[in-house]
């Protein structure tokens, strides 16, 4: 594993902080980031997500989050740093995320060991939620992929790229992406083996604030796996869009996921 002084708040965490500050040096944001933000140069989902779901704090989407199982969701370990169980919700299953879709609490928050503050690996954590819900969980795939898989990101972030620029879409947005070199997301010290460089080939287009938690895709309409969970900008400067971004690499903790969840 790299190791890597960077400075913090030198690159941007996509959490809508309500009431949290993320402590991810180099995915941090300020507490008075604005919560309003969304997918940059994406659409209106054009399908059904039902494992998707929308973590939420005073009843306001905060991240996203994505069912693994009946009682477990997998989501940024920023979007939960200094929370408490009961400080949190989730939506699952509803492409608006102020209503419809199944509400649940949340009962044991498990942040993986590696989350620190001077580095931004293991930027990934388990919600147990208080009961079992019916929706189907997405599965998580046995590897990410070479550079050029093609991969699709869906979330609720703001989509007019600056921090505080707009209201968030009450709709969940899509983007298809790809994945490409870790040399382009060098800026934001990319860690070859828990993280991913996601590209896309539509210009300005991309995760933006509030957009922390939610899946990297891959696969096909009804049959998308999960590779990547939102993690922050891969550029210094905190607009959305202008680079690639930096999803951390799922299918590198299944071991940790599978020893927690028991999935």
């Amino acid at each position: 594993m790299k190791t890597r002084a960077l400075l913090l708040g030198g690159f941007a965490a996509l959490a809508m902080t309500v009431g949290a500050t993320p402590a991810v040096a180099g995915a941090a944001s300020a507490p008075s980031d604005d919560p309003n933000t969304m997918i940059v140069g994406g659409h209106e989902a054009t399908e059904s997500y039902e494992w998707m779901a929308s973590l939420q704090r005073s009843g306001q989407h905060s991240c996203g989050a994505s069912l693994i199982d009946q009682q477990w969701v997998l989501t940024a370990a920023h979007c939960v740093q200094g929370a408490n169980p009961g400080d949190l919700g989730l939506r699952i299953g509803s492409s608006d995320h102020t209503t419809g879709g199944t509400e649940a609490g949340v009962s044991e928050i498990v942040v993986h060991p590696d989350y620190a503050t001077q580095s931004p690996n293991g930027d990934i954590a388990l919600l147990k939620l208080d009961r079992t819900v019916a929706a189907d969980p997405v599965d998580i795939a046995e590897s990410a992929g070479a550079p050029n898989t093609p991969t699709r990101i869906i979330g609720w972030g703001v989509t007019c790229r600056t921090r505080g620029c707009g209201q968030p879409p009450e709709q969940l947005q899509e983007l298809d992406t790809k994945l490409v070199a870790d040399g382009r997301c060098t800026l934001s010290g990319v860690d070859s083996g828990t993280e991913l460089c996601t590209g896309t080939t539509e210009p300005l287009s991309n995760a933006c604030f509030g957009d922390s938690g939610g899946p990297q895709l891959r696969g096909e309409p009804g049959a998308w796996k999960l590779i990547g969970v939102t993690s922050r900008l891969g550029s210094p400067v905190p607009v959305c869009g202008t680079a690639p971004s930096v999803y951390t690499d799922a299918t590198a903790y299944t071991d940790w996921i599978e020893q927690h969840a028991s999935i």
